[in-house]
Parts: C-alpha cells; sequence; structure tokens
C-alpha cells in the first residue's frame, strides 16, 4: 500500500491481503511491580515535574527510539541498545531509523540480539562488505558514471533478518529515504504502522507544500523489501548510486530527516529518544568542490536536526561523534562512548533510584 498526501491509498499488485496484526502484549509481572512501585514512591512529591511527567510516558508506553544516520559511526548506536536493554520498560519496540541507523533499527525491529549486533557492527567494513570488486570493474557511464551500487548492503541486512517482510518484523519500524526528484520524504514500513500513523505529526516537522509555499511531501511505502529500503536510505549522494524504486530514484534519508523523531512520535511512541550521529555530509576539510557542496548540505541540515532532537524526550549527539570518520572501519570505542551518554540523559530524565530499581526487576 502507498499513501500519499492526498489520503488516497491503493494497493500493489502481488500483496496479500489480511496480514494478521500483532496483539498487544501484557507486561511481565516484574514490569507491574516497578510500575507500582514508581506511583507509590514517597519521593514523587520531591521530584521535578518534568521528571515525573518523563516516568509517567515510559510507564504508558510505547518507547519509540530514532536513530540517526552516519555511516560507520552507526556503530555507537549498538551502545545505546546496550543501555536500554537494562530496563524492561524501556526498550524500545517503535523504531526508526536514517542510514546506518536504519540498519540498526531493522536488525533490532527482528529481535535481532544486541550481542548479534555489537558482533555484525564490530565486523561491517563499508567498503568491502558493502562495494563488490565487479562493481568497481563495472563502473556505469552517463549521469551514474562514478557512483557504486550498494546491492550487497541490501543482501546482508536481508541474510540477517531471515529475509523477512516489514509486516513479518515483532516490532515496529520505519526506514526513512528521500526522492530526489519529486522532493519528497519516503517512509518504508509495515501495512499495520500505515494504518495508524499520525500525518499530522509528521507533517508538523516536514509541512507539505501549500500554495505558494514550498515543502516536502512524506509518502509511505508498504510493498518494497527491507533489502530495498535499507540500500535507498544508505545510498549517499556522490557516492552510491541512487536506488531506482518504482518511478522514484531514492538517496540517503538523511537529506530531508536526519534523526527521524517525528517518525516514531507518529507511529505511536508516548516516550521517544533521538540519538544523533553528527552530519556526515560535513568534511573536515574542503579540499574539492564535492566536498564544498556536501559542506553546504551539511550546514543547511543543522537547524532540522536540531528540530528534530528537540522533539523528543531524550534528544542528543553522541559525544565526540562530530570529529570520527563516517567510512573508517572498526571504531568500537564509539560503543562504550555512547553508552555510556545514553545513562547519563537515562539517569536525568528519570532519576538514579528509579533507574536501579526498574533495572532490579527486570527479567
Amino acid at each position: 500500500m502507498i499513501r500519499g498526501g492526498n489520503g488516497v491509498e491503493s494497493t500493489p499488485a502481488g500483496i496479500a491481503a489480511g496480514i494478521p496484526v500483532a496483539e498487544p502484549v501484557s507486561p511481565p509481572a516484574e514490569v507491574l511491580e516497578v510500575l507500582k512501585m514508581s506511583r507509590n514512591s514517597s519521593l514523587s512529591k520531591n521530584l521535578p515535574l518534568t521528571r515525573l511527567r518523563a516516568r509517567s510516558r515510559v510507564r504508558g508506553g510505547p518507547v519509540g527510539l530514532a536513530l540517526g544516520g552516519g555511516g560507520a559511526r552507526g556503530i555507537a548506536h549498538v551502545g545505546i541498545l546496550e543501555a536500554l536493554e537494562e530496563y524492561a520498560l524501556l526498550r524500545p519496540s517503535i523504531l526508526a531509523g536514517t542510514s546506518a541507523g536504519a540498519v540498526i533499527a531493522v536488525l533490532y525491529a527482528a529481535n535481532t540480539p544486541v550481542g548479534d549486533i555489537r558482533e555484525f557492527s564490530s565486523e561491517l567494513n563499508w567498503f568491502s562488505h558493502v562495494v563488490k570488486f565487479s562493481d568497481i570493474l563495472h563502473m556505469e557511464e552517463g549521469a551514474l558514471a562514478g557512483l557504486l551500487p550498494n546491492t550487497r548492503l541490501g543482501e546482508i541486512v536481508e541474510e540477517l533478518i531471515g529475509r523477512r517482510t516489514f509486516d513479518e518484523l515483532p516490532r515496529d519500524v520505519a526506514v526513512t529515504a528521500a526522492d530526489i526528484q519529486k522532493r519528497r520524504r519516503v517512509l518504508f514500513t509495515s501495512r499495520r504502522v500505515a494504518k495508524r500513523i499520525n500525518r499530522r505529526e509528521l507533517e508538523r516537522f516536514l509541512p507539505p507544500p501549500r500554495g505558494d509555499l514550498p515543502g516536502v511531501e512524506t509518502l509511505i511505502v508498504t510493498d518494497v523489501s527491507i533489502g530495498a529500503a535499507i540500500r535507498a536510505s544508505c545510498a549517499v549522494p556522490g557516492f552510491f548510486r541512487p536506488v531506482q524504486v518504482g518511478d522514484m530514484y531514492l538517496v540517503d534519508g538523511g537529506l530531508v530527516d536526519q534523526t527521524p523523531v517525528d517518525v516514531v512520535r507518529a507511529m505511536g511512541a508516548r516516550f521517544s529518544i533521538g540519538v544523533s550521529l553528527a552530519l556526515s555530509f560535513m568534511p573536515e576539510k574542503l579540499a574539492s568542490p564535492t566536498r564544498a557542496l556536501s559542506g553546504t548540505v551539511g550546514m543547511l541540515g543543522i537547524s532540522q536536526l536540531q528540530r528534530s532532537l528537540a522533539l523528543a524526550d531524550i534528544g542528543f549527539q553522541v559525544s565526540g561523534i562530530q570529529t570520527r570518520s563516517p567510512v573508517k572501519a572498526h571504531q568500537l570505542d564509539l560503543i562504550g562512548i555512547a553508552r555510556l551518554d545514553m545513562e547519563q540523559k537515562l539517569e536525568r530524565t528519570l532519576g538514579k533510584e528509579w533507574l536501579r530499581r526498574a533495572r532490579a526487576h527486570t527479567p
């Protein structure tokens, strides 16, 4: 099903109807005990109102996690997941990701153990694993000259998740991409998410064109494979070839939504976390016209990224990430840095004692 800004829906051929919608699952007894404990805590009267509100949203659930793009910096997202896994109440059931963040979001939505995600991320090399030698030997000419396909990346993710579709994943997830010809954001997700997504929430962050005013339309697509969605979201302009999906030519979702907090909110998250890996379009040195153009694109995205993180209950950029390479492999220390950042933000937002008790009651 494809849903455009006019609300008209169509079901492309080949999509079977009647996909079952996941039934809500009651939280385990240990989690219910934490909820009861937090409501009755004698400390509640003395806590800041903002902290009480945050706890209330966590208790109400679900928790949504938006993961930003950043190429090889994406390994930092493993540390975010490791920190959240310590608390049953904070394990996200709604996820959205851009570029490298989309890869991690999809793996987690498929119930891939965080330890396995860590192993995959630690071994992934964005050149040797994503770009085949045969691709370099058979470079296209014309408009796509010099650009590499990222087909292998989609194949790797498909293998890791057992070639499931968005409808078959146990957690809700959305993957962002940018349609460069029609100037719109594209969200790949499941049919159950498409049915309930709050378009007003999406349009508050990225308003569609109205009259003479420019804007960005959001298109929701549910009939595309996860591998194709990942390839589109990770098609970094100037390096990877745009990915054709139907009549669209798609590139890295970071061009329109670097850290899609508005998307997890529109998907139904009551407590949202947004994690930025900085703008990977910002080169350290403007040594070429290409880098100068990339830097210009990055500058234009700074204010949008700030607005996105401001939407989250916890929104932040991983410490020092802007100085790290978006292409260098095996930056394993980023996992620990991001985990510590996440733990500190949770403590500041929810309280150290509340977190200690929540961890004690996590199975």
